[in-house]
């Protein structure tokens, strides 16, 4: 099977359901009968079904892909040592990992896995984007390179932080970073004639500090499933350290306080002034869409980091909205991109910014920060060396099982308050 030629071919299904669902909202002008609201319900069902089966082939490919590079780099580039390479794939080497008690921890550059996918969301090819990203020159690097991209996969679908255009840097320590925080920028005053003494307002600064808050999951596996070599054992505990890490991680990058662990995008931008009252976006209006957008100053508006950040249900009901009479007649605002799903696509957009969607923002309802947009560059991630895995065969010794465990550290905070505004839905 052509996976990549599968995933466009659903995506331009998705796209067919997608018009579907504008006539229908055409034709209706959005107020639907019990039969047209079950049509509706219908056609976003499919499209849901579609990126889902969209998101398994994709992650398919991309470990076919891998596994081609790593087989090529291998066989093409280590000289005579390249059939002893070829012998002890990266599968052996994590094998042996798993089934050997004495093995020593083995470590993930999830850095270079986040260059790679940064290369290919810039256009580039796939096979040079990891070129680039993990070529040092060594035999060593070839390994674990499948895993590790494999692994920063699962995180990044899970981690919001990780897909949007945030600033993110990976430090070797974890020691405390600080950087200037920009509350309010400074603004000048007109000089009528010579001689008039200058005047204006000072920027506002404070400071970021970010440290590195360890995160942990921790795996349970029967030494029978271990030593039988029929089964995905690697993929099993590559999947669910990966995405148990992914949403915690993520739960924190988005609402965390600050205290003891990251503060989240969302209580980031909330300080004074920088919330837009939104009124009642129970029933959302185009109106409060484009005064979002223009409560941002121009210079983020218009950064190519520039984004929405919103709940998959509220991208659900912005979906419907129109340009005219106040968004039930005119054109879908929304804009459904072909290559969602795909390594390197694009996220669809909405007043022509693309849209980032997270479970932990806030839904419609009284009182909540609902939905953010601004320039998203002014968030930084940090993480800390490389996402570790170990083993431990004495603490489950009475139901022979092993446990593995995998640790990362990570924090999050803004550098600029200014950036980013937020809707709160002031009911």
């Amino acid at each position: 099977m052509d996976l990549r030629a599968e995933v466009i071919k659903i995506n331009e299904d998705r796209l067919r359901a997608w018009e579907e669902g504008k006539r229908l909202l055409e034709d209706t002008r959005g107020e639907f009968n019990a039969e047209q609201q079950a049509q509706w319900d219908r056609i976003n069902d499919h499209i849901n079904a579609l990126d889902a089966r969209s998101l398994v082939l994709t992650a398919s490919e991309r470990r076919d892909a891998e596994a081609a590079a790593i087989r090529e780099a291998n066989l093409s580039v280590f000289g005579e040592v390249r059939v002893a390479a070829a012998e002890k794939t990266e599968h052996q080497i994590l094998r042996d990992f798993l089934s050997n008690r004495f093995a020593e921890p083995l470590s993930f550059d999830m850095g270079r896995a986040a260059q790679e996918r940064r290369y290919m969301r810039e256009g580039m090819e796939a096979r040079e984007a990891r070129a680039l990203a993990w070529d040092t020159g060594s035999v060593g690097s070839a390994v674990p390179t499948t895993t590790a991209s494999t692994l920063y996969g699962y995180l990044e679908a899970s981690i919001a932080g990780f897909r949007m255009p945030t600033t993110k840097m990976n430090t070797a320590g974890g020691e405390t970073m600080y950087f200037p925080t920009v509350a309010a920028h400074a603004i000048g005053t007109q000089v009528s004639g010579q001689g008039t003494t200058l005047a204006g307002t000072d920027p506002t600064f404070s400071r970021t500090q970010l440290d590195a808050y360890k995160y942990g999951q921790l795996v349970r596996v029967a030494n029978e499933v271990i030593a039988d070599s029929g089964i995905d054992i690697i993929g099993f505990v590559a999947r669910d350290v990966a995405r148990a890490l992914g949403r915690v991680i993520d739960t924190d990058l988005v609402t965390g306080s600050g205290t003891g662990k990251p503060k989240g995008m969302i209580p980031a931008y909330t300080t004074a002034g920088s919330i837009t009252t939104g009124g009642s976006l129970i029933t959302p209006t185009v109106e409060k869409l484009i005064d979002l957008v223009y409560s941002v100053n121009d210079e983020y508006r218009s950064s190519g980091s520039a984004g929405w950040l919103m709940r998959d249900s509220s991208a659900g009901v912005i979906r419907k909205l129109r340009d005219g009479a106040g968004g039930t007649v005119g054109a879908l605002l929304w804009d459904p991109s072909l290559t969602n799903g795909i390594q390197g696509g694009q996220p669809d957009r909405l007043l022509g910014y693309p849209v980032y969607t997270d479970p932990n923002v806030a839904s419609m309802a009284s009182n909540a920060r609902i939905m953010a947009f601004g320039d998203w560059s002014s968030y930084y991630v940090r993480t800390v060396g490389n996402l570790t895995f170990e083993r431990d065969d004495s603490r489950y010794f009475d139901t022979d099982e092993v446990g593995f465990r995998g640790k990362w550290r990570v924090d999050g905070d803004t550098v600029d308050n200014t950036a980013v505004n937020i809707i709160n839905q002031n009911v």
